[in-house]
């Protein structure tokens, strides 16, 4: 069941937002973390946020402690605890929640120590506006 449509998810940090991505245009799932919103500051980018929650194109969910707990202790092992800002964390820790719920999730993101812990725990990204970690 994983690979089907309904259990494929984009998973989207800040960038996906003020980078204007058109995020009507996916066929999965979105989520986000509320730290992310928090972030969502200029015009255009909270127009973006506003459409689509209307449009309930976008699920917002706050990660559990102990998925929390699990990203800091990734974030320790690949050497970002220092990195990664609260709201990478929380991006991080609901990757693993929506993995272990058996969500095929791909995270759109630009920073490249979440980037560097995703792929090497195994969780699919795609960078937005950078050409991403090799």
């Amino acid at each position: 069941m994983q690979g089907s449509s309904n259990r494929r998810v984009l998973l989207l940090d800040t960038a996906a937002f003020i980078s204007a991505t058109h995020l009507y245009v996916y066929d999965r799932l979105l989520y986000t973390t509320p730290s992310v919103l928090d972030e969502v500051k200029d015009f255009e980018s909270v127009q973006r946020l506003s459409l689509s929650q209307s449009a309930d194109r976008i699920v917002i969910v706050e990660p559990s402690k102990e998925y929390i707990e699990k990203a800091l202790s990734l974030a320790r092992k690949f050497g970002a605890l220092d990195k990664l800002s609260r709201t990478d964390l929380e991006v991080l820790a609901l990757a693993l929640q929506l993995v272990s719920e058996g969500y095929d999730v791909t995270v759109l993101t630009d920073d490249y120590d979440l980037q560097k812990i995703l792929k090497g725990i195994g969780i699919e990204f795609k960078p937005i506006k950078t050409i991403g970690i090799r």
